[in-house]
């Protein structure tokens, strides 16, 4: 039996439940997410998020690293570190499907689903039988996806997938804002570094700071590393790649 596809759940006339988050709470959830400051708390907060509004029971994020590499982070049991770990090795599972195919897969019935014909069952046998996994990602960059697994088997309708996206997306904003933030702090950190070891060349060798700079250049390419690698070993060592400046 296969499950009900993501986009097109069966339980389309489904009434929301009581207690579906309010718009106010969503966007409380998304001040605090933009307000955090490093990935792991921001992740945290994203699972905590999908818990709090009973999107799920337990849920983690996987997390694209490299081209096939995954990784899982924030996990909230022990259990959905064991099921994505069994994604990888299978390599098959939601939360795979839904990174690669910009997509939202929802599973109620994961011991019986033959999308997943190795994962599912093995899953199942961990005790989580339902699950929705979303992507996670900006226009231009697929960054992972977010599970939300449950103990039970559970019947999603339309609002529950428009619950999911809607914490996907504030995930999504919260990531990729953390990630230019730190690419932004890494090059600033980058031009600090080769700013101080122009700063010893000139002073060593009476350069201007153009001169310096070409110097900087000149090795990397000889040596073909990267610029901000040369002026690091300079600051470090106080030598230049094969040559010591101090003596």
């Amino acid at each position: 039996m296969t499950s009900d596809t993501t986009d097109t759940p069966q339980t389309v006339d489904a009434p929301p439940p009581a207690d579906a988050p309010t718009a106010l709470e969503f966007a409380e959830a998304a001040r605090k997410l933009a307000s955090e400051k490093d990935l792991e708390t921001a992740l945290s907060s994203v699972v905590k998020l999908a818990v709090d509004l009973g999107a799920c029971e337990f849920a983690c994020v996987t997390l694209r690293r490299g081209k096939d590499r995954f990784e899982t982070a924030a996990p909230t049991d022990e259990r959905v570190i064991q099921a994505d770990l069994l994604q990888y090795e299978y390599n098959q599972g939601p939360c795979i499907d839904a990174l690669w195919t910009n997509g939202v897969y929802a599973a109620n019935d994961l011991a019986h689903d033959d999308r997943w014909p190795q994962w599912g069952p093995e899953v199942a046998k961990l005790g989580l039988n339902s699950i929705l996994s979303v992507h996670l990602f900006t226009d231009r960059l697929a960054l992972g996806a977010i599970n939300m697994y449950s103990a039970t088997p559970r019947t999603y309708a339309v609002e529950d997938l428009e619950v999911a996206r809607i914490i996907a997306a504030h995930a999504s904003v919260a990531l990729a804002r953390i990630r230019v933030e730190t690419d932004l702090w890494g090059a600033i950190d980058s031009r600090h570094l080769v700013g101080q070891a122009q700063g010893m060349l000139i002073e060593r060798f009476n350069l201007t700071s153009e001169q310096a700079f070409a110097l900087l250049k000149r090795y990397s390419q000889q040596y073909n590393i990267k610029l901000n690698e040369v002026a690091s070993h300079l600051v470090r060592t106080r030598e230049l790649p094969g040559q010591a400046i101090d003596s």
